[in-house]
């Protein structure tokens, strides 16, 4: 037995139940992602600029769109990714998050690629899930060649780990590549591929769950290329590993989700590709069709791609329902350890 599998038939209630709350019927994962703040920001710039608005964007209009596309296009989700900064508990409190729905909360700063990963001041693990959120998520950007950036940054998310299994809450792990300074787009492009896979592998035992870029170009690399590298990408991720969108358009996301979902991936976490044409509207009503028009009927193309083509978390780690249930010590709630007959009906119950 894998070690991988060992871990999810022994996965604690709290990471165990989160896991459920994620995903769908079928193990899979289909996550809004709504916890970008400077890409909103940027976005928002755009939209002001458009519609004649003088000034930065405010704090209540970049909750609000946030707040729009989880209520909207969140209905067909299995969990919404939030940030503590616009998202987190304004969802909660406004009921923007769909009636059975995941929530997913964001423990890192926003900050540059490549820039060294370091916790949104005065957020925690901790504040994450006392707040009722069922799984962190976690976003390093890693540039495989550079030894000393990397170990930093293997060493923050190793932190993290240690605090979500303080706290009983699941980790999903995000990777991102970036362009070095003084290299060409040509360079980067073609060491992307291995610096995703080597950062898969990396992550892989940090991680409960990983959150991977799409390995190649569709439009430059070959099919037979392109299935290689999921290949080996899915080989490398010892773990459950979901699709990111990373703000590509629709139409290239939609077909990097059905090679992805085929070659062994089990779900999305996918953004900005869904809905980024709403801060290009006129005005407020036109955006507010957008969200209704465009940005659910896309969603839920994505995840009927997932439906019918991902694998599942169980599936792919070969773990049926009742050797879950058979892994229950009876006495997981005592650590274990014999409890007396007269303690053990001690009570009401």
């Amino acid at each position: 037995m894998s070690d991988t599998k060992k871990q999810f038939i022994n996965l604690t209630p709290g990471k165990m139940m989160g896991l459920r709350r994620i995903t769908d019927r079928k193990g899979c994962f289909r996550v809004l992602a709504l916890d970008q703040s400077n890409s909103f920001k940027k976005a928002l710039r755009n939209t002001h600029q458009i519609r004649g608005i003088e000034g930065e964007p405010t704090y209540h209009e970049i909750s609000d769109a946030k707040l729009e596309f989880s209520r909207v296009i969140g209905v067909n989700a299995s969990a919404v990714l939030l940030d503590v900064n616009y998202g987190l508990r304004q969802a909660i409190n406004s009921n923007a998050i769909p009636k059975g729905t995941g929530l997913l909360g964001r423990v890192e700063a926003s900050r540059d690629a490549g820039t060294p990963g370091e916790l949104e001041p005065g957020w925690s693990v901790r504040q994450i899930k006392l707040m009722g959120a069922d799984a962190v998520k976690l976003l390093v950007y890693l540039d495989m060649g550079n030894e000393q950036a990397t170990e930093h940054q293997l060493d923050f998310a190793r932190q993290i780990q240690k605090d979500c299994q303080e706290n009983d809450i699941l980790l999903l792990v995000e990777e991102l590549s970036y362009k070095r300074a003084d290299e060409s787009d040509e360079t980067y492009a073609k060491r992307k591929v291995q610096n995703i896979i080597d950062s898969a592998r990396a992550l892989g035992p940090i991680a409960d769950i990983l959150k991977l870029e799409f390995p190649g170009d569709i439009n430059t690399l070959s099919a037979s290329e392109i299935q290689e590298n999921l290949h080996r990408l899915n080989e490398t991720a010892i773990r459950p590993w979901v699709l990111l969108s990373a703000g590509v358009d629709f139409d290239l996301f939609e077909k990097q989700v059905e090679l992805a979902m085929k070659a062994g991936c089990s779900g999305i976490m996918a953004g900005r590709a869904i809905f980024k044409e709403w801060f290009l509207q006129n005005s407020a009503e036109e955006s507010a069709r957008f969200s209704e028009s465009v940005g659910l009927p896309r969603f839920s193309k994505l995840c009927n791609i997932v439906e019918h083509h991902a694998t599942g978390w169980q599936d792919r780690l070969g773990i049926g329902d009742q050797e879950l249930k058979d892994a229950v010590d009876p006495m997981w709630y005592a650590g274990g350890k014999t409890i007396t007959a007269a303690a053990a009906t001690t009570g009401e119950y």
